[in-house]
Order: structure tokens, then sequence, then C-alpha cells
């Protein structure tokens, strides 16, 4: 296992747990993520260490003739998609050409063996079969485009906000094929979110502050709504990650009694911080109120320990449940549905 692909692993774990509590807020936004980037090479160097003290050997020393059957197929198919990366990256221009011959591979391994042989490697193929189903679409092979979807799909794949705006799959998302698949998948996505809902939670909240834009935002103005109070900062990746989410549900659902609000936490001083949240706002299109959070309000959220903190607020004003980390659009809007049906 490489540096690389260790790297990817600890930054898909940050974002799916968030980003951990800091005590010190009044530390610089610099501080924080000079911090960040050294415990994460800390725990990616001792992530190798521990690797090589169980006799596993770095991959450029590896013998890949040792790989399984399965194994080699996927690494080759890996490859190839690897090529188109480092090719557009370069020169904003790849052959998909690459992402059709990986997925052809992995297509032949799905023809020749279990699911259960290769459920090992689903990580890995879901992500070589989405890819193929975009070369598909852009060759306008829209049959198998559709088909390579659902495979990836089934083997993991779940970015459903990203299939429906890639430039990529616009051919496809065109056919009735795509439709009637979008339409059972997103019932799927919705039912799993619905089974997921965290548990019920209760504490007192509210709180009564000034706004980026210098217009007072509180809580109590929105009673009769539902609310998600978002805690969060432009520092923390995850966080960063989950705005798009809240921008949507803010235009889905907005005229429907539903308010989001977010509160800033980002280290500095008051007059940085705020100019820091007015760019961010601006050049992310944010459409909700943002103030800058203080210690008062987030100290009457129990055991706080990381951001972002979401709280889902019912329209008596009650604290009903709480979300930590990113999480997808669906986890969010299927409870802001549940609230709002109230």
């Amino acid at each position: 296992m490489n540096r690389l692909v260790l790297s990817a692993l600890l930054s898909l774990l940050v974002l799916s747990l968030g980003c951990e509590f800091e005590s010190e807020r009044e530390a610089a936004q610099r501080k924080r993520e000079a911090e960040l980037e050294e415990n994460l090479e800390g725990l990616l160097d001792a992530f190798a260490d521990a690797i090589e003290e169980a006799g596993e050997s770095d991959s450029s020393d590896y013998d890949f003739g040792e790989l399984s059957p399965i194994a080699k197929v996927v690494r080759e198919a890996e490859g190839l998609n690897e090529e188109f990366f480092s090719e557009y990256s370069a020169t904003a221009e790849g052959d998909y050409g690459n992402f059709s011959e990986a997925s052809d591979m992995i297509l032949e391994l799905i023809e020749n063996h279990s699911k259960e042989e290769l459920m090992p490697y689903r990580r890995d193929i879901n992500s070589i079969l989405y890819n193929g189903a975009c070369a598909y679409s852009l060759s306008k092979d829209v049959e198998k485009a559709l088909s390579t979807l659902k495979l990836a799909v089934d083997y993991g794949w779940n970015d459903h906000a990203h299939t429906l705006v890639d430039p990529d799959l616009e051919n496809l998302r065109a056919t009735a094929g795509f439709k009637k698949f979008n339409a059972e998948y997103s019932e799927t996505i919705e039912r799993q979110a619905s089974e997921n809902i965290p548990d019920e939670v209760s504490f007192p909240f509210d709180f009564k502050l000034t706004g980026i834009d210098g217009e007072p935002v509180s809580l109590a103005d929105h009673k009769g709504k539902v609310v998600i109070v978002d805690f969060w900062g432009t520092w923390c990746p995850p966080c960063r990650a989950e705005i798009p989410s809240f921008i949507r549900l803010q235009n889905e659902f907005g005229e429907e009694g539903f308010q989001m609000i977010g509160l800033n936490y980002e280290g500095g001083d008051t007059d940085s911080d705020t100019a820091k949240v007015k760019q961010y706002v601006t050049s992310e299109g944010i459409n909700y109120p943002c103030a800058l959070g203080d210690d008062a309000t987030q100290n009457q959220v129990p055991g706080f320990n990381g951001y972002p903190t979401t709280l889902f607020i019912d329209k008596t004003g009650k604290v009903r449940h709480r979300l930590v980390g990113l999480h997808q659009y669906q986890d969010l809007s299927v409870i802001v549905k549940k609230l709002l049906a109230e």
C-alpha cells in the first residue's frame, strides 16, 4: 500500500468523521491548517511504519506476480484510469479509451467471477465502472453506459448527486432508461436514509448573534419553521464539502417553511473572520444567513466534539436530531421532510 493510497484513506476518514474540535479556537486559521496538515502527516507516517513493522513491503518493491488473478486485472484497470487522470491534469484532456478499456476488463471479471469473489475490490471496481459508463455515454453507447452504471451502483457507487450533473453522462441522462433507473435509485436512497435517521435528542438551545451582514440572527425569529443550525468553519474540509447540500436544502424547502443557518467558528479576530466568511459566502453562492458563533452558543450542545455539527430543530424550536461530520444530501433532506410533515 503506497503513500498516495494511505493519504486518500486518511482524507476520506477526515471527511466522514468531521474535523476534531479544538478548544483553543482563538488560534488563527493558519495555525489550524498547519496543525491539521502536521497531524495527518504524522498519522500517515505512523501508518506506513506500522505496515513495514508488520512485514508489508512498499509498493515500489512489491512483486505484482504474487497478486491473485482478480487483483492483477483490477490493478491493471486502475493503471489505465491513472493514465487518464495523469494526462488530464497535465493537459486538461484525457483519452476516454482508457476508461473504456479498464471498464471492459472489469466487466469481463464480473462475467467470469462471483460477486462474492469481487467484493473485496468493490471500491476500485465501482469507480472504474462509473468512469466506464461515462466513456460509453460519450460514445453514445447509452445501453452499455446504463448497464455499467447499474453495476457501479451495485458495487457501491453512491455519489448520486454527481451522477445527475456529470457532463460525461449527458447522453445517458437523456434516455428513458436512465430516467426510470434514476427514479428507482432515488427511492432506494431515500428509503435507506429514512432507516438511518439518528436517534432523537433534546436539550435547551437558543442563540441571538450578529450576522456577517450586520443583521441580527436568532433562532427565535424562525419559530414555526424547521431549522438546521450548522456549526462549521471555512478551514474545515468536510464542512466545505457539505455546503452544496445546505444550499440545495434552502432552495428546495425554503418556501415550505424551512430555514438554514450557519454558525461560523474561524479562530481569528471578529473583523478578519467576518471578511473571510463574507468572501466564502459570495464565492460559493451561500443562500442562507451566516453568523460568527460564540462559546455560549456552542456550549449549549452537550459533548460538542467536531465540525461540522448539524442540529435539526422542529417548528416548536425543539432540537430533535444531531449529526456530526459530513453527510449526503439524502441523509439531511429526509430529516427535513420528516419535520416539515409534522
